[in-house]
């Protein structure tokens, strides 16, 4: 399940908030004054989401509970 979710962010990195992105970039070289954009922090959003979820995977694939 966790696998699942972290894939499903990467997915929607590469397919929808990157290309984003790359336009946003490609404008800016061309000299255009592209106005203000949250992509760049809709990115570093999933990826703080992908970090906890690999994170809770990593602890559930090495067996890791909390002290009772």
């Amino acid at each position: 399940m966790l696998a699942a979710v972290a894939g499903g962010v990467l997915a929607v990195q590469l397919i929808v908030v990157r290309p984003l992105l790359t336009r946003r970039t490609d404008a800016v070289l061309r000299g255009d004054a592209p106005s203000g954009s949250r992509t760049h922090l809709a990115y570093v959003a999933l990826e703080l989401v992908k970090l906890g979820v690999l994170i809770a995977l990593g602890i559930t694939a090495l067996g890791i509970t909390a002290a009772a």
